[in-house]
């Protein structure tokens, strides 16, 4: 434009791998569709592993939102901090700016780009949790017991309700507080030390679990060696979770601790980028495709069983009705047709 100041977008090696990994969590978002639709397929209630699904598809969801924020606003050289203390805040000083509004404006980007990175970091450790869960189920479903799984169901679905409650809560409280308060270094280091400790205590949570059902439970044998070699995929699956959340802990550790610049570095461009590539490769695409792909398999047979056993007891639900009323409108002459549908109740009892 004549008089105007030119506009100039930029694309680095930061907007390429951040690009790459929208696209992968795209790929990932596809996959947990078509999971989403044959759980559907296979019973329209919404149980743990279909909450799971979903769960899958809102982490993938909300990390595409904002990595593609992140390289907007890389695109648009709007030059945003991550780190604490950045070494070159790129002063060139074009456009207009005044040196008074700069930092304001500069504390604006860097609070923006800490929300946008950080965003769904506890979607992933609540999505970690539920994965937990439903792996618990399977682990009372591969079995025998004498344990109510329901009682266990609604227990453990009540916990994680407060752990989810907690989790969000204190995320929502601490972004208001980067956004609303003037001391926006000591906000921003409790969040960050929040996110490293809220990965280790997940993972602790995790151990405990499973320590706990494997003690509890040491005593009673499986249903069958399919469903203890189906656990025991599914096992190895949030196994990776596990590592890789304790991955995630330490890697968001080290970077604060050391300041280093991962979403704009413009002294190792190429280390900065691949560091966060395989990051978000390592820590959560990964165990996102074994989740959907590897242990979906072993997840869908455990669901097959509940849908078939709970279709069986509605079936002799309903011929223990049709005998009772036929018994009714006949008198009840035969005893043996009087004690049957006490049996079959009896007969249904040890699957419950």
């Amino acid at each position: 434009n004549g008089s105007g100041s030119a506009v100039t977008f930029t694309v680095d090696l930061l907007t390429v791998a951040l690009l790459l990994s929208a696209c992968l969590y795209g790929f990932c978002l596809v996959l947990s569709t078509r999971r989403l639709s044959s759980l559907h397929r296979l019973s329209p209630e919404l149980g743990t592993a279909k909450l799971l699904v979903l769960s899958v598809g809102l982490v993938c969801v909300l990390r595409i939102m904002t990595v593609l924020g992140v390289a907007a606003m890389n695109i648009a050289n709007v030059r945003a901090h991550y780190s604490l203390h950045p070494t070159d805040h790129h002063g060139g000083g074009g456009g207009g700016t005044t040196q008074q509004n700069q930092p304001v404006q500069q504390a604006f980007y860097d609070e923006a780009m800490t929300v946008l990175f950080d965003l769904p970091n506890c979607i992933v450790v609540s999505t970690y949790i539920l994965f937990t869960l439903v792996w618990a189920e399977c682990f009372l479903e591969a079995r025998h017991h004498t344990e109510s799984a329901i009682q266990w169901k609604r227990t453990w679905l009540k916990l994680y309700m407060v752990f989810n409650s907690a989790l969000y809560a204190s995320q929502l409280s601490m972004y208001a507080l980067v956004f609303a308060t003037t001391a926006h270094r000591v906000v921003r280091t409790a969040l960050y030390a929040a996110i490293t400790l809220t990965n280790f205590t997940a993972v602790l949570l995790v151990l405990g679990i499973y320590f706990y059902l494997g003690l509890r439970f040491s005593g009673f044998p499986f249903r069958s060696p399919h469903l203890r070699d189906s656990l025991n995929r599914i096992s190895y699956v949030m196994s990776m979770w596990s590592i890789t959340r304790l991955v995630w802990g330490v890697s968001t550790g080290i970077v604060f601790l050391k300041n280093i610049e991962l979403l704009d570095d413009s002294k190792t461009p190429f280390q900065s980028s691949l560091c966060l590539l395989l990051l978000f490769v390592g820590c959560e695409i990964m165990p996102i495709l074994a989740l959907l792909d590897h242990s979906y398999s072993h997840m869908l047979k455990f669901e097959h069983r509940r849908v078939f056993h709970r279709s069986a007891l509605d079936a002799c639900d309903e011929q223990n009705l049709r005998r009772a009323q036929q018994q009714q409108q006949g008198g009840g002459d035969d005893d043996d047709d009087q004690q049957q549908p006490f049996v079959l109740a009896m007969d249904r009892q040890p699957n419950v």
